[in-house]
């Protein structure tokens, strides 16, 4: 396996891991993941996707790299509006400003865990501030040069995609 492979897996898994703690805790929900793939589009999945960037430096063995990357979630309605019911603890069947940053927050939340258990392995992240985007096939500007990774992953509310992309520079 590459150092870049192996980085990319040391990166990614806070990232899954966050999400699941955040399903588990804030919608008692299990999420599990199915393989990730390279995605082949730079174009949104599901009808919300939430996205938040970063950079940073990340130190290994005394050499310190810039590095920059993104995450996004992608749902569909019917899945959105069932996070963001359990999310509130409040029944949503149709969407409404109330719950327009529901996955925004998720991300976000990740994102803080992610770079907290990130930290101890060398990675000094800093975070952009999350942003939806509604619409199905809306197109992604991820970071010139990086490549997408993306994660299917379900549980009792449905399926929704986790993606990563992440780069040294």
């Amino acid at each position: 396996m590459s150092d870049v492979n192996k980085n990319f897996i040391e990166f990614s898994k806070p990232f899954i891991d966050g999400l699941k703690e955040t399903f588990s805790v804030m919608m008692q929900s299990e999420l599990k993941a199915h393989s990730p793939k390279i995605k082949d589009s730079n174009l949104t999945k599901g009808e919300f996707t939430s996205i938040i960037g970063m950079n940073g430096k990340v130190d290994k063995d005394g050499e310190p790299r810039d590095f920059r990357g993104l995450i996004g979630l992608s749902l569909n309605k019917e899945v959105f509006l069932n996070v963001a019911s359990a999310m509130l603890m409040e029944e949503y069947t149709e969407y409404c400003e109330d719950i327009s940053d529901t996955t925004a927050e998720i991300v976000n939340i990740v994102m803080g865990n992610a770079k907290k258990a990130l930290s101890p392995c060398g990675y000094n992240i800093e975070m952009a501030t999350p942003s939806t985007i509604r619409g199905k096939d809306v197109e992604i500007k991820y970071p010139k040069g990086t490549t997408v990774i993306e994660t299917v992953l379900e549980c009792s509310l449905g399926s929704m995609i986790l993606e990563i992309c992440y780069q040294e520079i």
